[in-house]
């Protein structure tokens, strides 16, 4: 048969392939979301699951995922079988859509008992035990619940010795509701590491590897101990890859080889990198960091490591219209990685820094300092060891004479410290639930020349801060949004142990800035060393007693942007007992993040709620990496 078009046929064929082009060119909003049959739930709870909502742009792939949503949310509750159905009335215009979902949810499922079957290795008071424990029965059964037993009963077995177990699971319907599980367990062998091989050495030698290793010749297999190994390899820093693979034995299936499979890094490397830092104070403006490293990061095959790092920093200064060198730094780094046969690094460190900021006192620091590091499992511990050499210049524009009473003769500085900290942040960079606790406690000996006689100074630092990070879900125009609730307080004190009162001016407090209270340039908030004529506070004296308190939510936008609300407080006082509640100052502001890999990049604005007289301005910009804390 032969088909002819005419123009009727190919204005036809035009309209249906224009369709396309004409439907996009239309914006479709929603109107209205209808969801039907809701019970036991209502609809605003379950408006609250689904991706779509009222007013915002149609998005047809959306339905999809809406359907999937409310289906598991119906599932968690119990409802085995539901089923989710979907109706789009648009209107004659095409510029609005209702949604309607009808569910049907059918009986609802409950669990009552769960048995384990084929177990002989690990008797069935150890699986209650273990596998069993907070699994609560006789409620709404839970998929995930039994996902969660059944990763319990794995790791249980892959953890004493048994990589080869297979588990099946099956359910037993009775009285048309009551569900009763059975996991039914096929232990298999018992594998035990006959030998250890390494593949892919050249230049490292095999006891680094060894002594990071968990589990050992003769030991049964364990997945825990082989993840934990495989962590420890790589936090060497020696190696760009680390696979640990299990051989069996085809004579006997009880014994098995453990691979461990590597790829070294290039032992001597070297780098540069760019940073921006943000500093404050009569002006605007940031330094720019430049550091230029290298060293060997496996000397002799033996993990140790050596290194020299030199960061020279540069900084517009407004009022002479030109770049200056900042600060300057040079450090040498030494790392033995085990101390005592244990995994504690110990680190070695010798720094000269040079403080060039303007309308600052000038000085240059040397330091030497030694250092060990200890993990628990949940706590982090560190004592240092530490040398300094602290040289104050007068560089013609600060009076030191304002400075005297603070840091007459104390020029060397010899202190012994302690650190502890615990810390349950879900995300270092960007957290959204947990906590950081830590606290510091060092012993200083201070010790300098005053008309022409020896002085000395001993004194104890202690610093205190908790951090607290919980997602908060305010209820804003029926809208429940998903925010981050973070906040801090902190604390610090020095306690002279003799009659001597001077603290160099490195060792004390100061506040202020982008990381403590944003109202105020940084270090400008406590008391003050150099004031202008006018009476306002271009340079900080810092302190011997500290207070901080931070609460900030912050808010996701859109795309990689996330809002900040906060409120700061704060001060420093010159002496313990120059504390007054009422000095505690207060700014709040408005901050903008982007969330990148490298941490988040934030620009910050803080005003003064209780200014000081000697206040240079009244409020403040900040420009940071990483949130403020």
């Amino acid at each position: 048969m032969k088909t002819v078009f005419n123009k009727k046929h190919l204005l036809a064929v035009f309209v249906v392939l224009s369709m396309p082009f004409l439907l996009k060119a239309v914006e479709t909003h929603i109107d209205d979301i209808q969801i039907r049959n809701s019970a036991p739930f209502s609809s605003e709870e379950l408006l609250e699951v689904i991706r779509s909502e009222r007013e915002a742009l149609f998005d047809p792939r959306l339905i999809k995922l809406d359907q999937i949503l409310l289906s598991n949310f119906y599932r968690k509750q119990g409802f085995l079988r539901v089923r989710v159905l979907d109706t789009l009335k648009f209107s004659p215009t095409r510029e609005k859509v209702t949604l309607s979902y009808t569910i049907k949810h059918g009986p609802r499922f409950y669990l009552e008992e769960i048995t384990f079957s084929g177990n002989r290795d690990i008797d069935s008071t150890r699986l209650d035990n273990e596998v069993m424990q907070n699994i609560e029965l006789r409620v709404p059964i839970d998929e995930s619940v039994l996902g969660e037993v059944r990763q319990r009963l794995e790791d249980l077995y892959y953890n004493s010795g048994k990589p080869f177990v297979e588990i099946a699971q099956d359910y037993e319907f009775k009285q048309d509701t009551l569900v009763y599980v059975r996991f039914n367990i096929r232990e298999n062998q018992t594998v035990i590491i006959r030998d250890i091989r390494y593949i892919g050495l050249e230049l490292v030698q095999k006891f680094i590897i060894r002594r990071e290793l968990e589990i050992k010749r003769g030991d049964i297999y364990n997945r825990k101990k082989l993840d934990n190994s495989q962590q420890n390899i790589y936090s060497t820093g020696l190696f760009q890859f680390v696979r640990l693979e299990l051989e069996p034995d085809r004579n006997n299936p009880g014994q098995a080889t453990l691979i461990v499979r590597v790829k070294e890094k290039e032992a001597r490397w070297i780098g540069l990198y760019m940073g921006v830092a943000h500093e404050q104070q009569e002006f605007y403006g940031s330094k720019m960091e430049l550091t230029f490293e290298g060293g060997h990061r496996n000397l002799y095959g033996t993990g140790r490591s050596a290194s020299l790092h030199i960061t020279p920093s540069l900084m517009y200064e407004s009022s002479q219209n030109k770049l200056i060198n900042a600060e300057n730094e040079i450090t040498f780094k030494f790392v033995e990685p085990w101390i005592g046969y244990t995994r504690t690094p110990g680190i070695f460190q010798i720094s000269y820094h040079q403080f060039r900021l303007p309308n600052s006192a000038d000085f240059d620091l040397l330091r030497a300092s030694f250092e060990v590091h200890h993990k628990f499992d949940k706590y982090e511990v560190n004592a240092t060891l530490s040398a300094k050499q602290l040289d104050q210049l007068d560089n013609g524009d600060i009076d030191l004479t304002r400075v005297t009473d603070f840091d007459e003769g104390q020029s060397r500085v010899y202190g012994l410290s302690l650190y502890g900290k615990r810390d349950t942040r879900n995300n270092l960079f960007n957290p959204e639930n947990g906590a950081l606790n830590d606290l510091s406690i060092s012993f200083s000996q201070s010790v300098g020349l005053v008309d022409n006689r020896s002085v000395t100074n001993r004194y104890l630092t202690l610093i205190s801060s908790w951090q607290r990070y919980q997602p908060w879900r305010p209820t804003i125009f029926g809208r429940k949004l998903d925010w981050v609730l973070a906040s801090r307080l902190k604390s610090g004190m020095i306690y002279e142990l003799g009659g001597a009162k001077n603290i160099p001016i490195s060792e004390r407090f100061y506040a202020g800035g982008a990381t403590s209270v944003r109202g105020y340039g940084e270090q400008l908030l406590g008391p003050a060393a150099a004031l202008n004529e006018q009476g306002q506070i271009i340079s900080a004296a810092g302190g011997k007693l500290l207070f901080l308190a931070n609460i900030e939510a912050r808010i996701p936008l859109f795309w990689l942007l996330v809002g900040e609300v906060f409120v700061d407080a704060g001060n420093v006082w010159s002496e313990i007992g120059d504390f007054r509640p009422l000095d505690i100052r207060l700014t709040t502001g408005l901050g903008l993040a982007m969330i990148t890999p490298l941490g988040p990049i934030r620009v910050d604005y803080g005003y003064k709620l209780t200014p000081r007289p000697s206040d240079p301005t009244p409020d403040s910009f900040h420009l940071g990496i990483y949130f403020a804390f």
